[in-house]
């Protein structure tokens, strides 16, 4: 009878030991999100890339599903990159400080009174409500050869900032991609990118090429030789360098289709520029 009681003794022990035991005492489970993010209201993503995972992420960009009336890539001037050039375009998101200025352009954040935006924008002074534009055509401070075009809308303002959303593009003349290990650094810029290579083109911004299929994949070439050139649908191409001497960039790719013909890459490509 004894030998019977000291199991359930035993059960019932830890059961009152677990009872007592508080929420804190207990170790949290991770949450799954709730839902994937909605690419589709993400401005200037190429269809190509919505099935990407990771893709919002990777752009450091917030839900901007909820906001009404954002800048498309239809809103930009028409600027093509010039022979010998590329160009960058895609969503962008700032915050704002009072004081700063958005990197890239001449507008600063002077102010934010009554629930009201000061700016100066070329030197002169604009106030700006919700739902209003801030928008930018030039080169980049410091950078020669480059055209930088924004176009944002306001969609929240604080007592010390304010956050607006868009579309931007990034043009950069002159290219001559040298790859090299270090990944880009200091302020940076992050851009959904696409990319095409018929058999024996280049990849457009790397040092990479195309060689055609077999049943083993796509086969890159422009790599080390110790390094395997076969990727599949969805398999990652990574390559950093610098685009010109003075703008190191960053491609972290996936191939998204390949056949003996071509093949087609997309991703993300990180900038880094000088914030003057």
């Amino acid at each position: 009878m004894k030998t019977r009681l000291f199991p359930l003794f035993v059960i019932l022990l830890l059961l009152a030991l677990l009872a007592g035991c508080s929420k804190e005492d207990l170790p949290s489970l991770p949450q799954l999100p709730d839902k994937v993010p909605d690419l589709s209201s993400l401005p200037g993503v190429p269809e190509a890339l919505r099935k990407l995972p990771g893709l919002v992420e990777q752009l450091g960009l917030p839900d901007l599903s909820k906001i009404a009336n954002l800048p498309k890539l239809e809103d930009l001037p028409i600027l093509q990159a010039p022979p010998g050039g590329i160009a960058y375009n895609g969503p962008t998101e700032r915050q704002i400080k009072v004081g700063e200025r958005v990197p890239g352009t001449d507008i600063v954040l002077t102010a934010i009174q009554d629930s009201k935006a000061e700016f100066q924008i070329a030197g002169l002074h604009s106030e700006r409500n919700l739902g209003d534009s801030l928008d930018f055509d030039g080169g980049w401070p410091g950078l020669s050869g480059t055209t930088y075009t924004l176009r944002l809308r306001i969609y929240y303002i604080s007592n010390g900032y304010v956050r607006a959303a868009g579309v931007h593009r990034l043009v950069i003349n002159n290219i001559q991609p040298t790859q090299t290990s270090n990944a880009p650094s200091g302020f940076t810029l992050k851009f959904p990118f696409t990319a095409s290579a018929t058999t024996g083109g280049a990849i457009s911004g790397t040092t990479y090429g195309y060689a055609g299929s077999d049943d083993r994949g796509g086969k890159l070439t422009g790599l080390p030789q110790s390094e395997y050139p076969y990727r599949k649908t969805g398999d990652s191409i990574e390559w950093t360098g610098q685009i010109r001497p003075d703008i190191s960039v960053a491609y972290s790719l996936r191939m998204l289709l390949y056949s003996n013909d071509r093949a087609e890459l997309g991703g993300v490509v990180t900038v880094a520029l000088p914030n003057q």
